[in-house]
């Protein structure tokens, strides 16, 4: 079987490392396109917090550029691999952007590391690549 679209899910953890390298790999082997996501999750807060708009805005604008950042480093990994790639900063839940963003550029293949920056919280949340697994149209690689 063959890809033509990997989409590989970024945020600069180690096991997103690890899919990284494997989505150049898989897109090096198959002479497919590469397009490197990373998403901002949307700012949480308690029902009792009080947070100003201006607050809710630079935390965002700080994310963003974090994950700019990742996503320029993501750029060179494939580059040294002679692999050009797509970048795309999303906001939103994971899991759901990705499935959109894949749907909308004719991925056929998503790959994501086991975990990402998320931690605990996530874990007992629910994973962005459980539920890539369950909802996906697109095959999925979890990459350990």
């Amino acid at each position: 079987m063959s890809y033509k679209n990997i989409l590989v899910g970024y945020d600069g953890s180690d096991p997103s490392k690890k899919a990284l390298k494997k989505a150049v790999e898989l897109s090096k082997i198959m002479k497919s396109d590469l397009h490197i996501v990373g998403v901002v999750r949307p700012f949480q807060f308690a029902a009792v917090d009080f947070i100003l708009p201006e607050e809710i805005e630079a935390y965002e604008k700080e994310e963003i550029s974090k994950e700019e950042r990742f996503l320029k480093e993501a750029l060179e990994i494939a580059k040294e691999s002679g692999i050009e790639a797509k970048t795309k900063v999303l906001e939103g839940e994971p899991a759901e952007e990705l499935m959109s963003y894949a749907d909308a550029n004719g991925c056929d293949l998503i790959v994501v590391g086991h975990r990402g920056a998320g931690g605990f919280k996530r874990l007992i949340l629910g994973t962005t690549a459980g539920n890539l697994v369950k909802y996906a149209n697109q095959s999925v690689l979890v990459v350990k």
